[in-house]
């Protein structure tokens, strides 16, 4: 199978599974080659009750809603393309970069209680958003939720709606409710799945022992028996996953949004029980005394109805979070938190809205009352600490960082975080720990390979700086920017045509890759080739006419090879673009005087300088450029200065030249 072209253009680059009717292939796109896709391959069940002809306007129907969810909602996977070749049809899917669920709740180990009502709640929004669109999942298990490895989130994947239609297979007996089974599903046949889920993540099922649910079941009620493997489950949890799987789906939840809500009132509940001093608890009792009257009063009056517009404010708020609509998700979910002040999980939403807008203060904000309501929300920790990263404020997001791990040991993208916010400090050994940390925990951890072998190389450990990005190639072989990275570190290490084939590597997987194209450039023109040279730099310029780093990178290979008036008309362009880049008249002082307009030259450096006070370079062109025009007192005075900022930089081989031209200038 493997090359075999689909639909004209999906070309199959190797199988990922095969089952009965469902065979999944890794496939590039011929008109987008830097992408690749998850290609399904239904096979039309025997005895088919459907004849093709009404098929084909099921399955099309069926995909072209759920390909709608895609585009509209950032955790569910995008469905690219669907058609129909043989009597056999297709689905061509986004994607997804990351691990599936498996590899956190399959795994023999408990998770913590904390831990399973974030999933929870994560996937349950998203289930919100997909429901209310009018659609179920139908397959909802540990491998059809992936956690995204470039932001940590949870995606849903794999309808099951789209392959039944075709197939007539339904998805995993462990996590199917019987009304699923008999044909007619509901939409919290979606819950109970879940819950199967959560009781897996609890009690530390592996997934060979995962069946054992389905056969543990009361014999006169059919509901599942689990609490006996664990006694330290919180009660008021249990009750909420007991109800997600009711045998009797008229007796289950019967929306997402009724459990999101159960959830955030055991939060919320967990919280304020654990406030209270039990010592000073007979103070409270008397001032409850005294209230009940009025509360149950109040509670028979307004409570439902305040239930009601809260819950229904904030999955208004989330959908349209999940729309991008961020700006009136924090409308909803103020007046969520209006009604609702306790409601941790309401400035957890808008904490991410404000942070999505680009607003890192009131994000921090709202990521500090959520932790103040619920002290045990690792997310929360999180979530803050990314805010404080983007403010600058590296210690405060190291200590969110490090309170969220306390919280959950396992949460790999929390060491990731604490690794930035310490090499922003130049805490490099730390840094690396904790992005070594983050591998561990997530060994296809991309990410932290990159961060970990930029901050080797910024180290002088080259040769486990390219292990990093080797690591990284190997887990995915179209990462430009592992390409890039690691022909930045060949070419330190002077290995030039292996940093020409790396950046070659990196622009064919993606053809706007303007620092690919610079530091190609800059290569071919060190080694003569000038075309090659020019064409790397003009093709930056057509992706970016206003460019100012390619002008003047343009303007230095121009100048060379002799082209001073090509030079200069650059690096003019690179001022007018950007009046105060000093470097653009540093180099444009160096072509006049290659000219032998020393007058210019001079001028330019000046005002190199008088941008940058510390840009020992320009002192040091100066002070050639005085010495020739006889301005000896001039000339000292510019070497000692560069000999000053030299030494203080650490530029050696600078250092030594302007010590050089100084003491021939003495010596006159």
């Amino acid at each position: 199978m493997d090359g075999q072209i689909l639909d004209t253009r999906y070309q199959i680059l190797k199988v990922l599974s095969v089952e009965e009717v469902v065979q999944t292939y890794l496939a590039e796109d011929s008109n987008l080659p830097d992408q690749q896709f998850v290609v399904k391959q239904l096979h039309l069940a025997k005895n088919h009750p459907q004849d093709l002809t009404i098929l084909r306007r099921l399955f099309t129907d069926e995909a072209t809603a759920i390909a709608k969810l895609g585009k509209e909602h950032d955790q569910i996977q995008k469905l690219v393309a669907y058609f129909e070749e043989n009597e056999e049809f297709y689905l061509v899917q986004e994607f997804i970069f990351g691990n599936p669920l498996t590899e956190e709740v399959l795994l023999g180990t408990p998770l913590e209680e904390d831990q399973v009502i974030n999933l929870l709640s994560e996937v349950l929004e998203i289930l919100l958003f997909v429901h209310n669109s009018g659609v179920i999942h139908l397959d909802i298990k540990p491998a059809n939720i992936i956690r995204r490895e470039s932001d940590n989130k949870l995606v849903l994947v794999d309808f099951g709606a789209v392959q039944e239609i075709v197939t007539t297979i339904v998805g995993n007996l462990e996590y199917i409710p019987v009304e699923q089974l008999h044909g007619n599903p509901q939409y919290n046949s979606d819950i109970y799945a879940l819950g199967i889920v959560a009781i897996a993540a609890l009690i530390g099922l592996p997934a060979n022992e995962i069946s054992r649910l389905q056969s543990q079941k009361n014999v006169l009620t059919g509901e599942i028996v689990w609490r006996n493997h664990s006694t330290k489950i919180n009660k008021n949890l249990a009750k909420i996953i007991d109800k997600m799987v009711r045998f009797d789906y008229r007796k289950r939840y019967q929306s997402v949004t009724e459990v999101l809500h159960d959830l955030q009132q055991l939060t919320n509940h967990e919280y304020e029980v654990k406030k209270y001093n039990p010592k000073k608890l007979w103070l409270v009792t008397a001032g409850i005394a005294s209230c009940i009257t009025f509360s149950l009063a109040t509670w028979f009056f307004q409570s439902p109805k305040f239930v009601d517009n809260t819950q229904q404010l904030f999955q208004e708020g989330v959908n349209k979070y999940n729309q991008g609509n961020y700006k009136e998700a924090v409308d909803d979910l103020t007046q969520v938190i209006k009604l609702e002040p306790q409601n941790s999980l309401a400035y957890n939403r808008r904490g991410d809205a404000f942070y999505r807008l680009g607003d890192y203060q009131k994000s921090q904000t709202d990521s500090s009352q959520a932790i103040t309501l619920n002290p045990q929300d690792a997310n929360a920790y999180y979530d803050r600490g990314f805010s404080s990263y983007e403010l600058g404020k590296y210690k405060e997001a190291i200590a969110d960082y490090t309170q969220a791990i306390k919280l959950n040991s396992q949460n790999a993208y929390a060491y990731y975080g604490r690794g930035l916010a310490n090499a922003q400090l130049q805490e490099h050994k730390k840094a690396i720990e904790d992005f070594s940390k983050a591998i561990a925990f997530q060994p296809k951890y991309t990410d932290a390979y990159l961060q970990r072998g930029i901050l080797r190389r910024r180290l002088k450990l080259k040769q486990a700086a390219i292990k990093d990005f080797n690591a990284i190639i190997e887990i995915n072989p179209n990462d430009a920017k592992a390409y890039f990275q690691r022909g930045l570190t060949q070419s330190l290490n002077q290995q030039k045509a292996a940093a020409l084939n790396d950046y070659t590597n990196a622009i064919n997987l993606n053809p706007k890759y303007i620092e690919a194209y610079l530091n190609r450039g800059d290569i071919y023109s060190e080694l003569g080739n000038q075309v090659e040279a020019t064409i790397d730099y003009n093709t930056v310029l057509q992706i970016n006419p206003k460019l100012t780093t390619a002008y003047i990178r343009r303007g230095t290979h121009l100048l060379s090879f002799g082209d001073y008036r090509g030079a200069i008309k650059d690096y003019t362009q690179a001022i007018k673009l950007e009046p105060n880049n000093a470097a653009a008249y540093n180099n444009r002082g160096n072509a006049y005087l290659d000219m032998g307009n020393k007058k210019a030259a001079n001028q330019d450096y000046t005002k190199a300088i008088a941008i940058d006070s510390n840009y020992g370079l320009a002192y040091y062109n100066r002070g050639i450029t005085r010495a020739k025009l006889r301005n000896k007192q001039g000339a000292i005075a510019d070497f000692q200065q560069a000999i000053k900022l030299f030494r203080k930089s650490g530029e050696r081989n600078s250092l030594q030249d302007a010590q050089r031209e100084l003491n021939l200038l003495q010596n006159r």
